[in-house]
């Protein structure tokens, strides 16, 4: 039996106090997108869905003092027509244009998107590859934590239960991009995918590459292996192909119903070499 009470916060200091009240009983709800899916398949019941759809506050991008910010209720839809990422963060705006249908689009959020931790969040990768802070907020007061400490496992997160995520924030970076390989393009949950930003020195060697992964281990991650065996080389066609191998190293994929584990070791190397082409040229390569 589903069992539920429901609260709508209407401020963001509503929200806070409400999650210091309920603590693990207390489940966000914005675009509701996964949250609704879970109560049909009974993962989440018994608990109190606290709506937040409506804090102002908590929305918008805004690019101030060298810095990016993206409210953690801002829809995905707003992220796909925002000139600020398409020219500052082509990664994150690429993957945003690659997300989901319509309805789905309009209604999630780029914070649930993440706090949801799913291996295969699309925004996931590219937030990775641009070394995004998620801020996040409760009645002790504000903490900030870099993304590549925030995913802990499948549906896992660092965020304790009185913990609203309030924005992600980031360093511009022109020079980056994102790939996806799913079963039928934007509307299919990804079989992979990766986001690259890039930096060359003087030389044309690779001063700096991040390079992210989704829906190939139970978290999205970073290629550690594949950024060591990348900088300091020049990203030619011999350099991409050792790269292939390095990424053997940072995943650990599993078979499910959208591909084996064997495939995705295959098409992970591509996706992550075609957000390199188009992080270095504009295009995928």
């Amino acid at each position: 039996m589903k069992n539920f009470d429901f609260i709508n916060a209407a401020s963001l200091d509503d929200a806070i106090a409400i999650l210091a009240e309920k603590g693990e009983k207390a489940c966000l709800c914005a675009g509701a997108t996964n949250v609704m899916v879970d109560i049909r398949t009974k993962k989440i019941n018994d608990k109190v869905l606290v709506n937040i759809r409506d804090i102002a506050e908590l929305k918008g991008i805004n690019f101030s003092d060298g810095i990016i910010s993206i409210g953690a209720l801002t829809p995905i839809a707003v992220l796909t027509k925002s000139d600020i990422l398409k020219g500052y963060a082509p990664a994150l705006f690429m993957a945003a244009n690659d997300f989901a249908d319509p309805v789905t689009i309009n209604s999630a959020t780029i914070g649930g998107n993440i706090a949801d931790a799913s291996p295969a969040a699309d925004t996931a990768p590219s937030l990775l590859a641009l070394d995004a802070k998620i801020n996040v907020v409760s009645k002790k007061g504000k903490r900030e934590i870099p993304v590549d400490q925030f995913f802990k496992g499948v549906r896992k997160t660092d965020l304790a239960p009185d913990e609203i995520i309030t924005s992600i924030s980031f360093i511009p970076a022109a020079a980056s991009g994102f790939y996806k390989i799913g079963l039928r393009n934007a509307m299919a949950i990804s079989v992979a995918t990766a986001a690259a930003s890039v930096k060359l020195d003087k030389n044309g060697n690779i001063a700096d590459c991040k390079l992210a992964l989704g829906s190939v281990a139970p978290t999205p991650l970073r290629a550690k292996n594949a950024e060591a065996f990348l900088n300091g080389k020049k990203p030619d066609k011999e350099t991409l192909a050792g790269m292939a191998e390095a990424i053997q190293e940072d995943i650990n994929p599993i078979d499910d119903i959208r591909a084996t584990a064997a495939y995705r070791r295959q098409v992970a190397p591509v996706c992550a070499k075609r957000a390199i082409n188009f992080a270095l040229y504009g295009e995928c390569q």
